[in-house]
């Protein structure tokens, strides 16, 4: 799993930052607080208002106080010691999900002030390439990425790096905010020996994913062979439908 650290330091009260993470990754929020001394000792609480209860993490006397936590984190959080003896709040969570977004405080009590972070959490996923259809011109094909977020923009590109006119564009979101996209593009016969990309695109988090086909000369040969046949039968029931005898 990939770790996302991100560390913010000179974090002056009353100073809000922004900090970025993916659904799955390990984050570090991490607040300065103008000491050099050991405050191992102190109490530190992390927090968000939005919950009910609102504790994040709750660290007094080198150890952690689970005993107000909100569930959505237990097990999820830890406090870097080796930071306290420097007199930096570094707070790890871990496996980040799309509920963790929202913003955090932190309150050094011993100093009685606070430190705030927002969290933005996104999502990404690779996309999937199908075979919708086909049709007397070509092949239609799908694409389908789920679970991001925020909400990404999806396109397909051919080999000379060209994009393609889409035939249909679908976006959905669901009870979990994660936005699921997808599309369809006809490519034709001509077209099909070369690969073609599908490829999504999220740009708050700078995310891009994308999947490429090469259909096999034989598949494409079976659609062709398809097609024709297809053709043959729309030609033989509109001759038996105009020559039908009363």
């Amino acid at each position: 799993m990939e770790v996302l650290v991100l560390l913010l330091i000179n974090f002056f009260e009353g100073e809000a930052r922004t900090v970025r993470a993916l659904v799955g990754d390990d984050v570090i929020l991490s607040v300065d607080t103008q000491t050099s001394s050991d405050i191992g000792e102190a109490i530190v609480e992390w927090s968000r208002t939005d919950l009910t209860p609102d504790i994040v993490h709750l660290h007094e006397n080198r150890r952690t106080i689970y005993e107000h936590q909100n569930p959505a984190y237990r097990g999820r959080t830890m406090l870097s010691a080796e930071d306290l003896d420097r007199g930096i709040i570094s707070l790890k969570l871990f496996h980040v999900r799309q509920a963790d977004e929202g913003n955090y405080t932190c309150l050094f009590k011993s100093k009685e002030n606070n430190h705030f972070v927002q969290l933005l959490v996104g999502a990404a996923s690779s996309p999937v390439i199908t075979l919708e259809d086909y049709t007397s011109s070509g092949l239609v094909l799908g694409c389908r990425a789920k679970g991001w977020y925020p909400q990404p923009k999806l396109s397909w590109w051919n080999a000379d790096g060209h994009l393609l006119s889409t035939v249909t564009m679908t976006t959905t979101q669901d009870p979990d905010r994660l936005y699921n996209i997808s599309s369809t593009v006809e490519v034709e016969w001509r077209s099909l020996s070369r690969p073609l990309t599908c490829r999504v695109h999220q740009e708050l988090f700078n995310q891009t994913r994308e999947t490429e086909i090469h259909l096999p000369d034989g598949l494409i040969a079976v659609a062709v062979v398809l097609s024709l046949v297809l053709i043959i039968v729309v030609i033989i029931i509109a001759y038996r439908t105009v020559y039908r005898k009363p």
